[in-house]
């Protein structure tokens, strides 16, 4: 972590200097295409560190705790209490259920399941916009560690090229031309509204009424609501499989529609290069199952991305 100075905007009354912290976020390569990310933080007098995974879709900051005995805590470091001065408990005792696991208590004692065992990260911050729940954004902003509510992902594609998140601020050097500003639901998880979404530049015309999608850095992937499933794949040209998986051929991936997201007046698109995963081969469709869309690590390594928390609304802008 590292602070990062650059001038405030020219029409501000002075020309102050804005500080803000900068985390360099690990890359690593799931599959083809598929990519976690992940950065290190300390918690703790002495400080005592951990890769964690930064998650808009949550609200909790958890690590592996010396008291976890679960096998899935022997793959991670885990934070030992009374090695800093600063800790204190508050004697609650709570439980965390993800759509993929579940991990009890900020520091954990027990894992259930493999999900958390596979050593990419330690723990979770949780970044989810929940204003006055005590979530660490909250923390920096009552102790005046941020020049502005604001936190921002860049997501690169590999790891050579490195990926950021920043408290406090943008990094100007990642994106270019405006930041484009779409409300979100206070007390939600970034949850918005955009009101089309086009396949091959053509509407599709189900969010006449508006869509609804959650901005997500814990989801990988782009999730589509279920009654729009199998129409969205037949206009994508898909075959199932003998798992009933819909798939590509591999060589058609250049001839694939762009989808486009309408947000606020704002055409975002993605190619098929961005929305079609190769796996073991073949190219497979983005799972499924929730009422609203999601846009994860798909959706985001296209853009950079800002999340306001002070004005509650999230901004997308073309990447450098």
């Amino acid at each position: 972590m590292k602070r990062y100075k650059g001038n405030s905007s020219p029409d501000s009354e002075q020309n102050a200097i804005s500080m803000f912290l900068i985390l360099s976020l690990v890359c690593v390569a799931l599959t083809e295409g598929l990519m976690s990310y992940f950065g290190k933080i300390s918690i703790g007098t002495p400080p005592q560190s951990f890769y964690v995974h930064f998650d808009t879709g949550s609200s909790t900051l958890w690590v592996n705790s010396v008291y976890c005995k679960s096998n899935a805590c022997t793959y991670h470091p885990l934070f030992n209490p009374e090695k800093s001065s600063t800790y204190y408990s508050n004697g609650q005792l709570f439980s965390i259920h993800y759509g993929t696991g579940m991990s009890p208590k900020l520091f954990i004692i027990t894992e259930p399941g493999n999900h958390f065992a596979r050593p990419l990260h330690d723990g979770i911050m949780g970044l989810a916009l929940m204003p006055n729940r005590g979530t660490i954004i909250d923390t920096m902003i009552e102790e005046g560690l941020l020049d502005e509510p604001v936190f921002a992902f860049y997501l690169s594609r590999n790891s050579e090229r490195g990926s950021e998140v920043v408290f406090g601020g943008t990094d100007p050097s990642h994106y270019t031309g405006e930041i484009h500003w779409v409300p979100v639901q206070e007390s939600s998880h970034w949850q918005l509204v955009f009101e089309g979404f086009e396949v091959d530049h053509q509407p599709t015309g189900w969010c006449v009424n508006g869509c609804s999608a959650i901005v997500d850095t814990g989801t990988s992937l782009l999730t589509c609501p279920p009654q729009y499933v199998d129409t969205l794949q037949q206009m994508l040209g898909a075959e199932t499989d003998d798992s009933g998986n819909y798939v590509f051929d591999c060589n058609s991936l250049s001839s694939l529609p762009t989808l486009t997201f309408v947000m606020n007046g704002a055409h975002l698109h993605l190619e098929p290069s961005s929305y079609v995963l190769t796996v073991r081969g073949q190219l497979h469709r983005l799972p499924h199952g929730m009422p609203f869309w999601i846009l994860g690590d798909v959706f985001l390594r296209q853009f950079y991305s800002v999340f306001d928390q002070g004005n509650a609304r999230v901004g997308f802008a073309t990447l450098a």
